[in-house]
């Protein structure tokens, strides 16, 4: 992890801060500005950096607003609060001196004298421990050296007692280069070289799998066109043979919005956080919100969260300003006992009828003919 810069003088007294209360950072502080917003994970790039295993993939916004509330927003992976689930795209209110977690690591905020940090250190406790880091392959080594020198200094010649030094030697040269070729991405499989290619890149959402001959296939969902090109780019750099089949968001609001248009309603779509959208539609019964829930996570499977609104209000109506537009058609007025609209074509349209535009005939009363749709009626006069 990469710790905030200390402050010869400490927290000015008078301004919040945010705290790490477990692990091994525990009581590390940032200094937080009203108004301000501080990105928290496991990237170098991020304003508070936790470089442990457990939080990898974590990104986490901290607005603290002007009043003195806090709000965090879940830009991948997951957080925790008082025993609930954060997933990404989601928001939360964080009290002051309440804890929320990234990957077991235990944060909260607040005045720096404040006493209620000792009820939040409380809460803390209940946080599980972020897992231990595994041991690298030099420590590994180092082990197995001692292991296999333990009880054998006695039976070993001046000669013998070299030469396995050599061996040891040769063996500490090797594995000390290990970290190196981890931090560059040059170990493991080539789907893990891939992922690490990405996260350093700053596209962390992206997975890569192996498929053999076929190669590597990365996949996720990015925010725009510009992304898609930057992780081509990145598997090609990285010399692996492979395929991106990443989406936009753009893709994923399109698709969306097309799923309800097939089932016959209007709608409109916008993205709200990573591979997260808000979906709005005509109001929709119990049932048809099940359903159509159910299909846009059945046709767009890369969709991580859905909230759906079917309080989008029907369209509005072209204008109908002559009987002609309501028939669609060349058309007069029968006057009688029914009168009746009569088109060109010889159709008769009495009094509830409905008209071609979705009008219903309410009434014809001497030179005025009354027509409803959606609640709202139009009088049009021949």
């Amino acid at each position: 992890m990469t710790d905030p810069s200390p402050v010869a003088s400490g927290p000015d007294p008078s301004s919040p801060v945010l705290r790490i209360l477990n692990g091994r950072l525990a009581g590390t502080e940032r200094a937080l500005a009203p108004g301000n917003t501080i990105s928290i994970g496991y990237q170098f790039w991020q304003d508070v950096v936790i470089r442990d295993a457990a939080t990898k993939g974590i990104a986490i916004d901290l607005a603290l607003g002007a009043d003195g509330g806090a709000q965090i927003t879940i830009l991948s992976g997951s957080a925790t609060m008082l025993g609930s689930t954060i997933e990404a795209g989601g928001t939360a209110i964080v009290p002051a001196y309440v804890p929320f977690s990234l990957g077991g690591v235990a944060i909260a905020w607040g005045d720096p004298e404040n006493a209620r940090w000792g009820e939040a250190g409380g809460l803390a406790q209940a946080v599980p421990h972020p897992p231990p880091v595994p041991p690298t392959i030099s420590d590994q080594a180092m082990t197995a050296i001692g292991r296999a020198g333990e009880g054998f200094g006695a039976l070993l010649s001046p000669r013998r007692a070299i030469v396995l030094g050599g061996v040891a030697a040769l063996l500490i040269a090797a594995t000390s280069a290990a970290p190196a070729l981890e931090a560059l991405g040059l170990r493991g499989s080539p789907a893990q070289r891939v992922r690490h290619a990405m996260d350093v890149a700053g596209l962390p959402q992206l997975n890569a799998v192996d498929h053999g001959p076929a190669g590597v296939s990365v996949t996720g969902v990015v925010a725009n066109e510009g992304q898609r090109v930057k992780a081509q780019d990145v598997l090609r750099a990285s010399a692996v043979s492979g395929v991106v089949n990443v989406q936009t968001m753009g893709e994923l609001v399109n698709a969306s919005v097309d799923v309800a248009r097939i089932r016959g309603l209007q709608a409109i779509a916008r993205p709200i956080g990573p591979a997260a959208i808000e979906l709005r539609t005509t109001p929709l019964d119990p049932e048809g919100r099940a359903k159509l829930t159910q299909a846009v996570r059945t046709d767009v499977p890369a969709l991580k969260r859905l909230v759906l609104r079917d309080d989008m209000p029907p369209p509005e109506d072209v204008a109908v300003k002559t009987v002609a537009d309501a028939t669609k058609k060349v058309s007069t007025v029968v006057a009688g006992d029914p009168a009746y609209i009569q088109t060109v074509d010889g159709a008769r349209y009495f009094n509830g009828a409905i008209m071609p535009s979705g009008h219903r005939l309410v009434s014809i009363t001497g030179d005025t003919v009354m027509l409803e749709k959606n609640g709202r009626q139009t009088s049009l006069r021949f």
